[in-house]
């Protein structure tokens, strides 16, 4: 697989993921094989006192035996737990990926493998996943502007383990990988031998076909539900004359684009619901400042304006060529940039303060990141993001001052139509 995928990595960076267990370790050594270059990335989460200092020595070693270069970043995870008040596999989460963004316009190559995804298909059918989620982890994804690469998917772990004492390659072992206190390792250690004991013997391979069926299956829905989502605009008539699956997956894309914080089951149902009522105007809420208003059969979004007592901003626009580049910092009282005059087409621009559930789609990276994802990267205080500016065209994200303007909205060249921006606080209001 590393081969045949090797062309979608199209001369980028290549970043491995390594934590020096046997699966990090069989992807870096098959890495060395293939004399594909990548650099070694390890992240030291401090939970485990001299076991972790211990894995990060041998990463060391590996990375300086294989002449592959590395970078090593060491995090408390424990501290960040209590400083965000989430879980330890959250706050994990949250580090990786911060480590992982550092690297920019990369791709993040991991180890996940096939037993991986047995597991996470398991967890995610506990808590009643539809076949997106079903579907498990694809080789390739963009997930919060990062470009992941998974190629050892298609592998069994004992499969990784026999190469490895094949070629006599050492490993470290993570004993917090038997805590059962993890639900994972519950899943691997206890429900998954009870499942091969009492059902199938072969459950994994079973439950890897699946999600095979349950992949293809998705990905003919998704391409069905995408002719009736038109920016904040939803076919409603077409969505109703759909089958069930495409009605659903209609809905839950026409929310997550205009901003909903959530998407559940419950909550695409019960609109689907209004909607085939077709009378009258009817209101469900999402949370404390979104619903959806059903208005005979038609939905219409709709969200509170989050009210911060920080500053206000005042936007001015000019026809210019060309673009500004944006130097200013997140948070500056004044900042400056270009968009295409083509792109905006005589729209109007607007500024307010950053929203929960926001999110935009970066210059120079694929897919959207929510803004909070954005900003944590960069390390701004929360207390301080309530009050910072973006500029927006309708329900759009168009520029976050300080960080960059939206794809799709960047001026061709410097002799190409452009809308001059500039914004500034306003001190006196």
């Amino acid at each position: 697989m590393l081969q045949e995928y090797g062309g979608r990595i199209g001369g980028r960076r290549l970043i491995a993921g390594i934590s020096g267990g046997a699966d990090s370790v069989a992807l870096l050594q098959a890495f060395h094989a293939l004399d594909i270059p990548c650099t070694a990335a390890h992240l030291n989460h401090q939970l485990r006192g001299d076991a972790a200092d211990g894995d990060e020595a041998f990463v060391r070693a590996l990375a300086e035996q294989l002449g592959i270069p590395l970078k090593v970043k060491r995090v408390d995870v424990g501290q960040l737990a209590r400083q965000t008040g989430s879980s330890i596999e959250m706050a994990a989460r949250q580090a990786r990926h911060e480590f992982f963004a550092e690297f920019g316009d990369a791709v993040i190559a991991l180890a996940h493998h096939a037993d991986d995804q047995i597991e996470t298909f398991i967890l995610k059918l506990a808590r009643g996943a539809g076949p997106e989620g079903l579907s498990g982890m694809p080789v390739f994804q963009q997930l919060d502007g990062l470009t992941i690469f998974r190629p050892l998917l298609d592998l069994r772990r004992p499969d990784i383990l026999r190469w490895l004492e094949t070629n006599r390659t050492a490993w470290r072992e993570d004993a917090s990988n038997a805590d059962e206190s993890f639900l994972r390792n519950r899943v691997r250690h206890t429900v998954l031998p009870m499942l091969q004991n009492e059902l199938n013997p072969q459950i994994g391979g079973a439950i890897l076909r699946t999600m095979e069926i349950l992949r293809a299956e998705n990905e003919f829905i998704d391409e069905a539900s995408g002719f009736a989502v038109h920016g904040t605009k939803l076919d409603a008539s077409s969505t109703m004359e759909q089958p069930c699956a495409i009605r659903r997956r209609i809905i839950r894309k026409w929310l997550f684009q205009q901003g909903a914080e959530t998407a559940s089951f419950e909550t695409v149902d019960k609109i689907l619901k209004l909607m085939a009522g077709g009378k009258g105007t009817s209101v469900h809420e999402l949370n404390d400042r979104q619903r959806v208003v059903v208005e005979y059969g038609v939905p219409r979004f709709e969200q509170d304006a989050f009210r911060a007592s920080g500053p206000s901003w005042r936007l001015t626009t000019e026809p210019s060529t060309g673009w500004v580049r944006d130097d200013s910092r997140i948070g500056d009282a004044a900042a400056e940039a270009s968009v295409s005059a083509e792109k905006l087409d005589g729209r109007a621009l607007a500024v307010r303060t950053v929203q929960p559930g926001d999110r935009m789609a970066p210059l120079g990276m694929a897919g959207t990141r929510k803004l909070q994802d954005i900003l944590t990267d960069l390390k701004i205080p929360k207390m301080r993001r309530p009050e910072l500016p973006v500029v927006v065209c309708g329900a759009e994200i168009v520029w976050l001052p300080g960080y960059r303007i939206a794809r799709g909205w960047e001026a061709a060249g410097q002799s190409a139509a452009s809308v001059h921006i500039k914004l500034e606080q306003n001190r006196t209001a």
